[in-house]
């Protein structure tokens, strides 16, 4: 819409340059013409030499002298409206298109295609407002290696999940964060469940870990069935 406007205007700045253009010519003429009529007139008054009062002179009348001169005055002004009206028609004609393309865009497979595809995407976080269930987590060490397993379930109410990491997050003692990991979990169609095993290096000094769940562009809300929210590494 914002290219039509545009269009627009440049054609309407074009026909008042032309409308200025043939204005200027017209008064130029008319100029050219008053020019000619003064030198006439002049030169019927103060001629050269003196007339005998027997000889008849043919004077010019007000029509012989101007008729010549009115009739090709309607030209430039034709000019001036068949330019205008052609101008006004191409942009008559460009709106036109603009508006049948446009209406033909949203009717068309593609446009339809794309509506439905918005939609869909609508839906998705509707669907995959149910946040998942966290049913079973355990960990074991192995020297400075800390292996956490656990389950993850999809309500039968959720929406199909699909790409789903799950991340550990290590903190010491103290509070502070130490390290993470993440591996991938399975597909999780509604009412499924799907295990997950991560293994952190370096973990000698981890009081407690947490786990949450994420995609790669956010992170999945879940939920917490056990009895213990906090997972102890001992």
């Amino acid at each position: 819409m914002d290219v039509t406007l545009v269009l627009v205007t440049l054609l309407s700045l074009a026909l008042a340059a032309v409308m200025t253009v043939v204005a200027w010519r017209i008064a130029r003429e008319e100029k050219r013409r008053s020019d000619a009529r003064v030198a006439a007139l002049s030169s019927e008054i103060h001629g050269s030499g003196d007339l005998p009062l027997n000889q008849r002179t043919q004077v010019a009348t007000s029509g012989d002298l101007f008729a010549p001169a009115t009739r090709p005055s309607s030209s430039p002004r034709a000019a001036a409206v068949v330019v205008g009206g052609a101008v006004l028609l191409v942009v008559a004609a460009f709106l036109w298109s603009s508006a049948s393309q446009s209406s033909a865009s949203s009717s068309s497979p593609v446009a339809k295609i794309r509506a439905t595809n918005a939609a869909t995407k609508r839906a998705e976080p509707q669907t995959a407002a149910v946040p998942l269930e966290l049913t079973a987590l355990t960990h074991e060490r192995d020297a400075d290696q800390l292996t956490v397993r656990g389950i993850v379930r999809n309500p039968p109410a959720g929406g199909a999940v699909h790409g789903i990491t799950a991340v550990v997050f290590l903190f010491n003692r103290n509070g502070d964060f130490v390290s993470s990991g993440r591996a991938a979990v399975e597909a999780l169609p509604p009412g499924s469940e799907s295990p997950f095993v991560v293994t952190i290096p370096n973990a000698k000094d981890v009081g407690r870990y947490r786990v949450s769940f994420r995609t790669d562009d956010r992170i999945v809300p879940h939920v917490d069935r056990r009895e213990r929210p906090m997972a102890e590494a001992r």
